[in-house]
């Protein structure tokens, strides 16, 4: 935390924007957790811009890892 807002993100961001283009990439992309309020701010200062949205499931937790029944069971 101490660190931050002193414009080292955006200088790893433009070392790998530039290496990617002499490497001969001709887009980026990014995949950034919803709640992450500053990291999409950032990459949207870049010129990033949301595409898509992921939607993760998973189980249901059992009746020992959630302390009660299962989903379903009562």
């Amino acid at each position: 935390p101490a660190l931050r807002r002193r414009g080292l993100a955006t200088a790893v961001m433009a070392a790998l924007a530039g290496r990617a283009l002499e490497e001969g990439a001709s887009a980026g992309w990014l995949q950034v957790e919803t709640d992450n309020a500053a990291a999409r701010a950032l990459y949207g200062e870049l010129g990033f811009a949301a595409h898509h949205a992921y939607h993760h499931y998973r189980e249901p937790a059992t009746a020992n890892e959630s302390g009660g029944s299962p989903a379903g069971l009562g």
